[in-house]
C-alpha cells in the first residue's frame, strides 16, 4: 500500500497531497483518541410472565420478551444479566415454561446470568421457597471478572429475610469483593434497588429498608463498586450516593410508571460506564 502511494504521489499536486495527508493525520488522531469499549452487556428485568393478565395467561409477556430477545441477539452483547421477577407466580408451571423457552432463544454464544426477584423466591424467602427456586434455576448469585472489571449479582430478597442464607450471602459478598481488590471497577446487580431517589428515602416496597440499606451501601462504597443495576420498580430511576450510581431499569413486562417495555444496554470503557434504556417497540 505504501509503495503504491509513493509511485502515484508524483501524479498528485503538492496542494492536494498536503490536504490528503492532513485529513489522514486528523482521522488517525481522532481514531486513536476514541475510547474503545472493553465490553457491553444487556440487563433484562421483570418479564414477570402472567402479570398483565393476572395469571390467566402470559400472552403479552411472551410477545414482549420474544421481541426483546430478538433485539438482544441483534445487538450481540458480551453477556446478558436478568435481574429477577422472571414469573408472576413462582409455582405456575406454564409461566416457568414460557420464561425458560424464550430465554433459551438467546444466542448460545452469549452467556446469561440470572438472579431471582421476590416473585421467584417470595418476599420473605424460606428454605422451601429457595429449594423450589434451585429446582428450576442453577444459581441465585454470581461473581466474575471481565477485562479486570468485577461483576456481582446477589439475591436481594434474602436481605431482611432472617434465614441462614441471608448471612451466608453477606459473608460471601464481603469475600468476593475483597478477593478482587485490584479490579479497575466493580458493578453490582440486584433485583431490589437499594433506593430510587436518595439514600435517606422512606422504607417502602420499592427499596431495601434501613438499616440494611446503609450497611450494604457502605460495604459497596468501601470496596469500589461504582454502579448498581436493579429492577423491581417497573419504571426507570437513577439516583446517586457517594460516587455510586443506583440505576433502576424498567420491566420487559408490565409497566407501573411512565416507562415503556424495554431493557438496558450498558457499555463499559476503561474510564467510564455508559448505559441507555431501549424501548422494545422503538428498536431499529
Amino acid at each position: 500500500m505504501l509503495n503504491l502511494f509513493l509511485i502515484t504521489a508524483p501524479m498528485i499536486s503538492t496542494k492536494k497531497l498536503v490536504i490528503f495527508l492532513t485529513i489522514l493525520l486528523f482521522t488517525t488522531q481522532v481514531w486513536a483518541k476514541s475510547p474503545r469499549a472493553l465490553f457491553s452487556f444487556i440487563q433484562l428485568t421483570d418479564m414477570q410472565m402472567g402479570m398483565i393478565a393476572n395469571n390467566t395467561n402470559s400472552d403479552e409477556e411472551i410477545r414482549l420478551y420474544t421481541l426483546a430477545i430478538n433485539q438482544v441477539n441483534k445487538l450481540k452483547p458480551n453477556f446478558v444479566v436478568i435481574t429477577g421477577d422472571l414469573v408472576n407466580n413462582r409455582t405456575d408451571s406454564s409461566q416457568l415454561k414460557a420464561f425458560k423457552q424464550i430465554t433459551s432463544l438467546i444466542n448460545k454464544k452469549i452467556p446469561v446470568y440470572i438472579i431471582p426477584g421476590n416473585h421467584d423466591v417470595g418476599s420473605k424467602p424460606t428454605s422451601e421457597t429457595m429449594n423450589f427456586y434451585f429446582n428450576n434455576y442453577p444459581i441465585d448469585k454470581f461473581s466474575f471478572t471481565s477485562k479486570n472489571v468485577q461483576l456481582i449479582g446477589i439475591n436481594s430478597s434474602l436481605i431482611n429475610s432472617g434465614i441462614a442464607a441471608e448471612n451466608d450471602q453477606w459473608e460471601w459478598l464481603k469475600k468476593v469483593l475483597a478477593e478482587n481488590s485490584n479490579a479497575i471497577r466493580k458493578i453490582l446487580f440486584t433485583h431490589h434497588p437499594f433506593f430510587t431517589t436518595n439514600i435517606n428515602e422512606k422504607d417502602s416496597y420499592s427499596n431495601i429498608p434501613q438499616p440494611k440499606r446503609q450497611e450494604y451501601m457502605e460495604l459497596l462504597k468501601a470496596n469500589g463498586v461504582v454502579k448498581i443495576f436493579a429492577g423491581h420498580y417497573h419504571n426507570n430511576a437513577i439516583a446517586k450516593y457517594d460516587g455510586i450510581e443506583m440505576i433502576t431499569t424498567s420491566a420487559v413486562g408490565k409497566q407501573l410508571g411512565k416507562a415503556k417495555s424495554g431493557f438496558r444496554v450498558v457499555t463499559v470503557y476503561k474510564d467510564s460506564i455508559v448505559h441507555r434504556y431501549v424501548e422494545i417497540n422503538s428498536f431499529h
